[in-house]
């Protein structure tokens, strides 16, 4: 399993107040399950891990002067981690 399945951590203002629950958003790779998001994290950050949710959201389609295009569909993923755990995720906001 080479493959990366964590693209990058979502941080935003809802997301950091959920750290202190000690649930983590990620965007994943597409085609990954939850019990592979669950081992990058736990490897990744050496944690454990107590459950994973996964949505999709689809692309949207927006509008710029005369082209129409869509927004790309992601993946997320929402990890929350067994008590005593944590994981400290780097902002460079």
């Amino acid at each position: 399993m080479n493959k990366q399945i964590l693209l990058y951590p979502i941080v935003t203002e809802k997301s950091m107040n959920r750290k202190e629950e000690g649930m983590y958003q990620f965007i994943v790779v597409k085609n990954s399950t939850k019990l592979e998001i669950k081992d990058a994290v736990e490897k990744m950050f050496n944690v454990k891990v107590a459950w994973v949710n996964v949505l999709r959201t689809h692309g949207k389609k927006r509008m710029h002067r005369a082209s129409i295009g869509m927004t790309p569909s992601k993946k997320k993923a929402v990890v929350c981690l067994m008590p005593g755990f944590k994981i400290d995720v780097i902002t460079n906001v």
